[in-house]
């Protein structure tokens, strides 16, 4: 089944054996960025902190959509549901406390 992002004639998503190498070279990319921003700004570690966790949670979202659209059969719509919007936080995302 093709699928598409953002809209039917959106960008389509690529399949799961693509998507794999795609995400790694934008890790790669995006890393050595965050690590030249720490290195000159080590006080911006909290902005870096949120972006990481904001774009592996984009790169989840493209891992979701590759893998519907390899386990969906050609011709074969996936099943409706609610549109997914920004999740909201979990018990994962809270702060750790340092001992107490």
């Amino acid at each position: 089944m093709e699928i598409r992002t953002r809209s039917r004639i959106g960008p389509v998503v690529p399949w799961v054996g693509d998507i794999t190498t795609e995400l790694s070279q934008q890790v790669d990319v995006m890393k050595q960025q965050w690590l030249d921003r720490l290195a000159g700004d080590p006080a911006s570690f909290a902005r870096v902190e949120v972006e990481i966790h904001d774009h592996f949670r984009h790169l989840a979202d493209q891992m979701t959509a590759s893998l519907l659209a390899e386990a969906t059969a050609p011709g074969e719509p996936p099943e409706s549901g609610k549109k997914g919007g920004p999740a909201g936080p979990t018990d994962r995302d809270a702060p750790r406390s340092r001992g107490g």
